[in-house]
């Protein structure tokens, strides 16, 4: 019965085909269910490529737990047939002398390179070291200049400590000196000076004319023995005196000046001074 309802009856010739009647027979038959949709072909694929697609999902997850097997003649032969064969590249070949030249060559060029940055990093530290060098030559001539510096005014201070100690112990004994002479030696002193103050003198000179003042020789002695005076500078003057005004040789000259009182020494000192 189900066959009746599903089987379509063919069409006569030249008429066209019927669907089979939908509902009930108008017969007195029973009742049978209604016919059932045969499933299209599209569907029947869609299933057919579903189910195949589950079943690669599967195989395939259970081959990734599992190592690789080895492929085998046929399976390397359904493959062939199955799959088109993948095209491999080509690796080009190189041949062995031109390799090592190429290996040759990058072995000159790091060697050149490591060389290279040598150079730069000692050319570097030269020029630190030349100018570290530098610097210290400079600190050390600077200290140096320092050093002489504070010597010439370590010494300038000396020399005038020096000088005014001189001078304090001069006029502390003049001082004393003073203080000590007595009324003929004072007159005489101030007499002396007077004299030096206009006229050139030897020491032998003075002395003969504070005599010639009536000064007692002990008085006259110790006035001239007691001023501050340049028995070589008093012979220079004398011998520009005598020049001034009349002409002498050298020797003339100096023998004027020993006449005057003066050694030779001084009177040769004055002398030369005048330009003799």
């Amino acid at each position: 019965m189900s066959d009746y309802y599903t089987q379509p009856m063919p069409a006569p010739q030249g008429e066209p085909h019927l669907p089979p009647p939908v509902g009930r027979p108008v017969t007195g038959l029973t009742d049978a269910p209604p016919p059932k949709k045969g499933m299209s072909l599209g569907k029947k694929a869609g299933l057919w490529a579903g189910g195949v697609v589950v079943t690669l999902i599967v195989i395939g997850a259970t081959q990734g737990n599992q190592p690789a097997a080895t492929p085998t003649a046929d399976t390397i032969v359904s493959s062939s047939s199955s799959a088109p064969a993948a095209t491999t590249p080509a690796v080009p070949t190189v041949v062995p002398s031109v390799q090592a030249s190429l290996d040759k060559v990058a072995a000159d060029k790091a060697a050149a390179d490591a060389k290279a940055k040598a150079a730069e990093d000692a050319k570097v530290k030269a020029a630190a070291d030349a100018k570290a060098k530098a610097a210290a030559e400079k600190a050390a001539a600077d200290a140096k200049a320092k050093a002489v510096e504070d010597a010439k005014r370590k010494a300038a201070a000396a020399a005038a400590a020096k000088k005014k100690a001189a001078a304090d112990a001069a006029a502390k004994r003049a001082a004393e000196e003073a203080a000590a002479r007595t009324a003929g030696q004072e007159q005489a002193v101030g007499k002396a000076q007077e004299y030096l103050d206009y006229q050139a003198f030897s020491r032998k000179g003075l002395i003969e004319q504070l005599q010639f003042e009536e000064f007692p020789k002990a008085d006259a002695t110790y006035a001239v023995d007691h001023i501050t005076v340049d028995w070589n500078d008093q012979a220079a003057k004398k011998a520009q005196d005598y020049l001034d005004y009349q002409h002498f040789s050298r020797s003339g000259l100096i023998s004027q000046l020993q006449f005057e009182g003066f050694t030779y020494a001084q009177a040769a000192y004055g002398v030369k001074a005048a330009g003799l």
